[in-house]
């Protein structure tokens, strides 16, 4: 059995992101981590954290600088923003998956006020679109 250790609710999501490692952990020298920025696609997000869908794999500890697309959230939101979403994270898990990509758990560390309002109001929206709506018709 699985434990979900998260603390905030997430939602699920696609849409592009691109990370770069800023600091491995001492016991990944072996590891052979890429240099720069990586595009990748995030799988989930909440105010807290978020999932990513790399092809490297990133040792738990890694500290990575994100930025993600911020056409989904403006779009759900109905803003206009153009510039990404940037923050900074812990990776917390990485997970093989079949296709030999890596599911990357990261805690984020620092994130800045505008793009903590954002998130929420994209999850509050999505939640709301979750509950049935009233049908006021009689049949």
């Amino acid at each position: 059995m699985l434990l979900d250790r998260r603390i905030k609710k997430r939602e699920t999501l696609r849409t592009i992101a691109e990370y770069e490692v800023l600091k491995a952990p001492k016991n990944a020298a072996k590891l052979k981590l890429p240099a720069g920025p990586v595009k990748v696609s995030l799988l989930d997000i909440s105010i807290g954290g978020c999932s990513l869908d790399s092809p490297n794999g990133i040792p738990v500890g890694a500290r990575l600088a994100i930025k993600i697309d911020p056409l989904v959230f403006a779009l759900e939101a109905s803003e206009k923003r153009k510039e990404p979403l940037e923050m900074f994270g812990r990776v917390t898990s990485c997970i093989t998956n079949a296709l030999w990509h890596y599911r990357i758990g990261v805690y984020f560390t620092k994130i800045k006020k505008k793009d903590v309002a954002l998130i929420k109001r994209f999850m509050h929206i999505k939640e709301r679109r979750k509950f049935q709506r009233w049908n006021m018709t009689r049949t």
